[in-house]
């Protein structure tokens, strides 16, 4: 009986995190964006401006709610090599006004380097 109790407990706390992990991510505020140090990981929620070979400009966007975001009117360039795994979506998904959440490294002030995009254009209003 101990020994049920146990694997139990176990099973109930392995799964807490994986319902933690279903929530969209938080992405840093302009601000924090702007503080953050050379090779600094940072996530940020964007929507695209443009988007050409491996440069993408954008627009930095604020969290209101999980599904809500406004505009900053802050730009961001980012560097996207060829092999940046999509989560979701692809390249082709990179149009304007689309708006994705990037996980990247701080290179320069404004500027970062993508190591994995997730797109959620249909998942998400701009006021």
């Amino acid at each position: 009986m101990k020994y049920l109790v146990v694997s139990i407990l176990a099973a109930l706390l392995s799964a807490a995190p994986a319902g933690a992990q279903m929530a969209p991510p938080v992405p840093m505020t302009p601000a924090q964006f702007a503080a953050a140090a050379t090779g600094q990981d940072v996530t940020l929620v964007v929507r695209v401006s443009s988007f050409e070979r491996t440069a993408l400009v954008a627009d930095l966007l604020s969290r209101v709610s999980d599904s809500r975001y406004k505009a900053t009117g802050k730009s961001v360039a980012l560097y996207v090599p060829a092999e940046t795994p999509f989560v979701m979506g692809s390249a082709a998904d990179l149009q304007p006004n689309a708006v994705v959440f990037v996980y990247a490294v701080a290179t320069t002030p404004g500027r970062a380097d993508v190591k994995k995009i997730v797109v959620v254009t249909p998942y998400v209003t701009i006021e």
